[in-house]
């Protein structure tokens, strides 16, 4: 007898969000004799990813359509509906961290408010109340970092932001700095290390360390969307997103760094684990 498979097991089975860009998905579905666009109607938000509960919803009701076990709440995991549904669960995204969401709302929350005062002539508000001289938090203006690239500093506020510990550095008068970008993979208590680029997810934290000294040796972003892969930091003119080619593209896994080598730079792919 095949299995039968309810809502409640099909939302658990699906919840890390269906990969609609999945090559593979397409394959399986066209030798299913079902074409990609019945399934992406679902796509309510259009952005490629069944994850929400009325997307779902949505793709549970398109996958019963094809059983005929006579009931809306279930079908048997064979024919056409058990071959779809086994086509989405092929194509399920990696779990992503536990502070996920957050950081990213955080993240393009203050690319959104306060973007332009992360550029390098420019100087942030921060809500780490740990800070040097932020006597209140998200209002006084650190002036100490006029002048100096940001990256570090946008991504350990927003990580502040969504209530996760960053790296930090304590100075000679007990207050802190964050660390350079190129000490964060260091922070092994802070961070899981993501070794797989299949399981690169949103949330996750960028670094791409060059193979030199002085100043801005590294880089430091947000992983906002991987398909299209878009990313959240700080830049010259100011912190947004950007959507383009993925850090990872055209890299060699590095077993000795538990990093990528990337076009002669060195990339880590960081999760955030430790609340603050």
């Amino acid at each position: 007898m095949p299995t039968t498979i309810d809502k409640n097991q099909f939302n658990r089975a699906l919840a890390g969000g269906v990969n609609l860009r999945d090559t593979k998905l397409a394959e399986k579905l066209e030798a299913a004799g079902v074409p990609l666009s019945d399934i992406t109607k679902a796509d309510l938000n259009k952005d490629g990813v069944l994850n929400s509960p009325a997307e779902l919803a949505a793709a549970f009701k398109t996958v019963d359509a094809f059983d005929r076990n006579g009931s809306g709440n279930s079908f048997a995991q064979a024919g056409k509906a058990g071959a779809v549904y086994d086509a989405f669960v092929g194509a399920v995204l990696p779990a992503r961290g536990k502070f996920a969401d957050k950081v990213v709302a955080a993240g393009m929350d203050r690319a959104a408010k306060h973007g332009p005062t992360y550029a390098k002539d420019q100087a942030p508000v921060s809500p780490n109340p740990q800070l040097t001289a932020n006597r209140k938090p998200g209002t006084t203006v650190l002036t100490w970092l006029k002048n100096h690239w940001k990256c570090n500093q946008f991504v350990g506020d927003a990580l502040t932001q969504a209530g996760v510990q960053a790296p930090l550095n304590k100075m000679r008068d007990g207050s802190f700095h964050y660390a350079p970008a190129e000490k964060w993979p260091t922070y092994h208590n802070l961070f899981e290390r993501i070794t797989d680029p299949a399981k690169m997810q949103v949330g996750d934290v960028l670094i791409r360390d060059y193979p030199s000294s002085g100043d801005a040796t590294a880089h430091v972003e947000i992983v906002t969307s991987v398909s299209p892969f878009k990313s959240v930091g700080a830049h010259m003119d100011g912190a947004y997103e950007v959507e383009g080619a993925s850090w990872l593209e055209g890299g060699t896994y590095n077993p000795a760094k538990k990093a990528f080598d990337v076009g002669g730079n060195t990339v880590y792919v960081l999760r955030p684990k430790a609340a603050r």
